[in-house]
């Protein structure tokens, strides 16, 4: 077992009783008569870290149960993709709680990392280069009743873990707002649209549909006043693009000044209203605060696709949507492409007539003092 942990100190074996007396407070144990315990034991083994030690890393594989003895563990994982990764504490274990078990059964790579607190020993099993799966081979007596007690284990968490969802508990929120947030614009971000989308969209209706908005002078602002005043345009934006959506739309921070809106079960053309209304509300907003007082105005464009009319998952559903942002945004802005309704592949022209392209900031009209 590869720890890659250079101060970690694997000991010889200690008192029977007190690694006996450890594994039967594990609830997979408990139930073992003396003899199967001690061969539990065997195949078990105490390891010490030091603090901020890692215990093991996201990608390793999962094979081990991890029973604290003495220290604290923390679990933590990676959430977001490019300037949105951060690390996100899931976990956190003490003296005489145990974590990993379900590892020992699928043996696949982990998308976590486990580290230790302050000066912490654990009892691991299997241990060292031991698998599970072999021990159920070598002593299939005793290794097939962990087995089932594992697998009985694992039918009542996920039960328990659907009973938390569907009562939306208070630590589950707080967990889902600190993976899926977006900590500038307080909206959800990246990850939402590349994994929860796919889950949710079943369950969203016959159709369901999504705009990407872009702001077509973004990079004005940010060049002419700074990164500062582009985060607050962009926080403005937000709220501007929130504000004009219905209840139960979902808007996203995709990536940069790219924000997304997934419109549950909306029609194409309940979508192109709503983009719309989208468009035509931005440049009324007031960034004077963000531009040193003077006038700026932003215009956005905006791209649409429904599913399943034009893609039959979550993902082209992204990919066709933000094409047609940026098809947009090519012939001049401000303005809303739909993709086609037949080949997903050609666009159509906003809902009406190309309303506020006056209103397209260009060099050399950026500060609207006409």
């Amino acid at each position: 077992m590869d720890h890659e942990v250079p101060n970690c100190v694997i000991h010889g074996p200690m008192v029977d009783n007190e690694k006996l007396s450890l594994l039967k407070t594990v609830s997979l144990f408990s139930k073992l008569k003396d003899h199967e315990l001690e061969t539990v034991a065997r195949y078990s083994g105490y390891h010490t870290f030091s603090a901020n030690d890692n215990i093991f890393h996201e990608g390793s594989v999962a094979e081990e149960l991890y029973i604290i003895r003495s220290g604290e563990v923390v679990i933590s994982k990676r959430a977001g993709e490019g300037d949105q990764v951060k690390v996100v504490d899931i976990a956190r274990f003490i003296e005489g709680d145990c974590f990993g078990e379900l590892g020992m059964l699928d043996s696949k790579p982990r998308n976590e990392s486990a580290t230790a607190t302050r000066d912490t020993t654990l009892l691991i099993f299997p241990d060292r280069a031991v698998k599970f799966r072999d021990l159920i081979v070598e002593q299939p007596s005793v290794f097939a009743q962990i087995l089932h007690k594992l697998l009985a284990i694992i039918a009542g968490r996920i039960r328990t873990t659907n009973n938390l969802v569907s009562e939306k508990s208070p630590w589950m929120q707080d967990l889902r707002r600190q993976l899926l947030g977006d900590e500038l614009t307080g909206l959800y971000n990246r990850l939402f649209l590349d994994e929860e989308l796919a889950t949710l969209l079943p369950g969203y209706g016959a159709e369901t549909s999504l705009l990407m908005i872009k702001p077509d002078n973004f990079k004005l602002i940010n060049d002419t006043y700074g990164h500062d005043a582009g985060d607050r345009v962009l926080k403005q934006l937000a709220e501007t693009i929130s504000s004009s959506l219905r209840s139960g739309d979902v808007p996203v921070r995709y990536r940069g000044n790219e924000i997304g809106a997934v419109l549950p079960g909306t029609s194409t053309e309940t979508a192109a209203v709503v983009a719309e209304t989208v468009r035509a509300a931005v440049p009324a907003m007031d960034v004077s605060d963000a531009t040193d007082g003077e006038k700026v105005v932003v215009t956005v464009s905006v791209g649409i696709a429904t599913f399943p009319r034009h893609a039959e998952n979550h993902k082209r559903l992204v990919e066709l949507a933000f094409e047609k942002m940026f098809e947009a945004r090519e012939q001049g802005g401000d303005r809303v492409h739909v993709a086609h309704s037949d080949t997903g592949e050609r666009s159509a022209g906003a809902p009406g007539p190309e309303a506020g392209r006056s209103s397209v900031i260009r060099p050399g009209a950026r500060r609207g003092r006409s």
